[in-house]
């Protein structure tokens, strides 16, 4: 198995700098990811061997790895697509983190480090390779990646016989014994049993104009729960045909909105890790630069979410394989930075990775507004995330951490916003799209940052004395959150418009039961133009609970742009009489009225 050199023309550089990157750009990128999965491979072999002996011999790894290679020697295809799939890539790094101690065991080191065992099965099976192999089942089950899974109901150690195109697996009581010749299970490669023992991966496939995807549905593959993402346990058969319904309407919308793209995303992608939806988000998708070809989502609610699901995530994906080519910024950069698509500070190559993202998906909804019925969404998304990377890029510009070929990748970001930037928008969803900016914005700013202590504090006693504000020591300061999206009622209200004019027209009519009952009355007043029972609203919801940030962001968005006293200073710095109101409670007992702090904040620092 050998790592090959890899050069990347500045012209692809700059192509994919565009946000694009044809088919066999993207499959040159995958063969890039080749090399990163064999001296992964490597490294897990040689850190296990030199660092954890014991583990080493215990779990079979040199064995594993043997099969692997004499599979590779016989026919090279099969087993290179075998490393190439995304469980590998998430195991070899897992595994090397684990040896390191960067991360927390959840099982024995030689339980984790045998996870290659099955892939020795698999590649066995798929060049006609007779092997006998050692591996562990968990939960009595042994995933043989890319084929399918067999279930034993008999947890532990067992070794697999591949002989003739067929796996039998036999009980052992420890990895070191001789196996027991009793048989727990059989499954010959491509067919499943009558008794459910094998059940083979399930696929989806759509073809539009002569172009094809094929989509492993993969919710058996263990290495899966390594994303840190809420993984769905199982997808039922009956499920399944929804699934491909889904992607038959959203890979028809992706050839029509772009044959060459469409294509592009075929060769890159061709694996999906379903997940379950969660109490603040119906709908989720994610990546890993770990797992190259791999998307995780939740059943999408229609096509035109597959569709756009899949654009984003190949962004990142096309990202990931270019940042392990070359080094797009300072990794010894450590500020964090606003990223408006989610609720925490990031670092600059999350950042960088998440413009990307949405310079994808910003391109594909000025498509869908002008070619296709997208609607006012359509429009809404489009206006939304051109504004957005466009903040994002500037701030990735002035940070300091982009290397010379990082400025270049953002000047070919910025060209395309830029075209973006100068479109007409219908005024209704123009409106919608700052309003709903400006409350990722004041939301985080009141999440995330820190004003200086030592002013807030000074500003407090000044407001209690009745003088004058002091002088602001300095800005602000983010701090690492916890992770999460950017999503609340407001937005949900929003939408909702968009997407569904006569339920949100039936809801403003006062019609019950059409919101859920989480949706407070200052959010519905907000939505429905009246903005002076909503900042009332959001009073009496801050009286309650004085620390209710949801609240705190709708009473600034309904004094923005009011010029109303103080609304300068609320709207500019919302976390500062945030945190000034906090201080002068803990100091006096006293519940302060936000816009009375801003308006004396507003008055004295002029």
């Amino acid at each position: 198995m050998n790592v090959g050199f890899h050069r990347l023309a500045l012209a692809d550089f700059d192509e994919l700098a565009s946000g694009g990157g044809h088919a066999d750009l993207v499959r040159y990128l995958r063969r890039t990811q080749l090399s990163k999965r064999l001296l992964a491979l490597r490294a897990v072999l040689e850190d296990a061997a030199q660092q954890a002996p014991d583990d080493f011999a215990r779990s079979g790894l040199a064995e594993a790895f043997r099969v692997l290679s004499t599979a590779q020697r016989q026919d090279p295809g099969p087993v290179e697509s075998l490393l190439l799939t995304p469980g590998l890539g998430l195991w070899a790094m897992h595994c090397m983190r684990r040896i390191r101690g960067t991360v927390k065991p959840a099982v024995p080191l030689a339980e984790d480090l045998n996870m290659l065992a099955a892939f020795a099965v698999a590649a066995a099976l798929r060049t006609g390779l007779d092997a006998e192999i050692r591996v562990f089942l968990r939960g009595g089950d042994l995933v043989v990646p890319s084929l399918g899974r067999i279930r034993t109901g008999n947890p532990g150690w067992a070794v697999a016989r591949v002989q003739g195109g067929a796996v039998t697996v036999h009980a052992a009581a420890d990895p070191q014994t001789t196996p027991r010749v009793n048989v727990i299970a059989a499954a010959s490669f491509g067919r499943g049993d009558r008794a459910r023992q094998w059940l083979p991966l399930r696929t989806l496939s759509s073809s539009r104009w002569g172009q094809e995807i094929e989509l492993a549905l993969d919710d058996t593959d263990p290495a899966r729960t390594l994303l840190d993402l809420p993984m769905s346990p199982g997808v039922a058969d009956e499920e399944i045909d929804t699934w491909q319904h889904r992607l038959d309407e959203g890979w028809r919308i992706l050839c029509h909105y772009d044959l060459s793209a469409a294509a592009a995303v075929a060769a890159g992608l061709g694996w999906v890790y379903p997940l379950r939806s969660t109490e603040r988000a119906a709908e989720l998708s994610a990546s890993s630069g770990e797992a190259f070809g791999a998307v995780a989502l939740t059943l999408p609610k229609d096509g035109v979410s597959f569709a756009a699901g899949l654009v984003h995530e190949f962004q990142h994906t096309k990202l990931s394989a270019l940042i392990d080519l070359v080094a797009l910024t300072d990794t010894a950069h450590d500020r964090l930075y606003y990223a408006p698509w989610r609720s925490d500070p990031r670092p600059v190559a999350g950042l960088l990775q998440g413009a990307y993202a949405y310079l994808g998906l910003t391109t594909f909804w000025d498509f869908r507004r002008l070619h296709q019925d997208g609607g006012e969404y359509a429009h809404f998304e489009f206006a939304r995330w051109r504004e957005e990377v466009w903040r994002a890029l500037s701030t990735l510009r002035l940070s300091g951490a982009m290397t010379p070929l990082g400025l270049r990748f953002l000047d070919g970001m910025r060209s395309v916003v830029a075209r973006h930037r100068q479109a007409a928008v219908p005024t209704g969803p123009q409106a919608l799209a700052e309003l709903t900016t400006a409350d990722a914005w004041i939301t985080w700013r009141l999440r995330n940052l820190q004003p200086a202590p030592t002013w807030i504090t000074a500003l407090a006693r000044a407001w209690m004395d009745k003088d004058i504000a002091p002088p602001s020591e300095a800005g602000s300061r983010p701090l690492p959150g916890h992770r999460g999206l950017v999503y609340n009622q407001r937005l949900a209200l929003t939408l909702l418009r968009l997407t569904d004019p006569k339920r949100f027209e039936a809801a403003r009519q006062g019609v019950p039961h059409v919101l859920d009952g989480s949706v407070t009355a200052a959010d519905q007043a907000l939505a429905f133009g009246d903005v002076r029972s909503a900042a009332d609203g959001y009073k009496e919801e801050l009286a309650r609970e004085p620390d209710r940030l949801d609240a705190w962001a709708g009473l600034v968005l309904c004094r923005r742009g009011s010029g109303e006293p103080g609304a300068d200073v609320l709207t500019a710095r919302p976390e500062v009489v945030l945190h000034l109101r906090r201080q002068v409670q803990e100091l006096s007992s006293d519940q302060v009225d936000p816009d009375a702090l801003a308006a004396w904040m507003s008055q004295t620092t002029r």
